[in-house]
């Protein structure tokens, strides 16, 4: 089974949310308030103020409410060195695709450079043009697939096709 789809093992306690949650026990005793206050100032149930303290409620949004209502400054989450790595790494293909999609997100973020469109080719020709990719290691096929990912983002649209070339323009909205 996938790891991404195994809820009870997603569910679990990670370290963040224990440092985060002893954190806030910290800093609301020190603040003076008692779990009743946070309760009252927040809405969210003593007893679930208290799994917060123990890191194991896995609502973001409880510990935020939390952290706002004691003056908790966010920035003292940095100090908690959290590493900041995903639970699961991306696939050398994925981190290829990742970083081909910065380039072209930066060719097309150039005002008008989509303009009345353009191909795949044509956004090959201007990223080796920029220096931002070598032609020899970047396939028309992994352009297209981004450009798909683009697609689904609301970033750009398929104007037109011709002889079963996509025409790419700024999504309109």
């Amino acid at each position: 089974m996938n790891n991404t789809n195994n809820r009870k093992g997603r569910l679990k306690s990670p370290k963040y949310r224990i440092l985060i949650g002893a954190d806030l026990r910290e800093f609301r005793q020190k603040s003076g308030y008692s779990l009743s206050d946070v309760s009252d100032m927040t809405g969210i149930p003593i007893n679930t103020v208290i799994e917060m303290e123990q890191g194991v409620t896995i609502n973001i949004d409880y510990y935020f409410e939390f952290a706002k209502a004691v003056s908790y400054p966010f920035r003292t989450l940095h100090s908690l060195k959290i590493p900041l790595k995903p639970a699961y790494e991306l696939s050398q293909e994925k981190k290829a695709r990742t970083f081909l999609t910065r380039k072209i997100r930066k060719i097309i973020n150039n005002e008008g450079f989509l303009g009345e469109g353009k191909t795949v080719d044509e956004i090959i020709d201007e990223l080796v043009r920029l220096n931002l990719i070598e032609r020899e290691k970047t396939s028309s096929k992994e352009v297209s697939g981004v450009m798909r990912n683009l697609i689904e983002d609301n970033t750009v649209e398929v104007k037109a096709k011709i002889k079963r070339k996509n025409i790419y323009v700024r999504f309109d909205g």
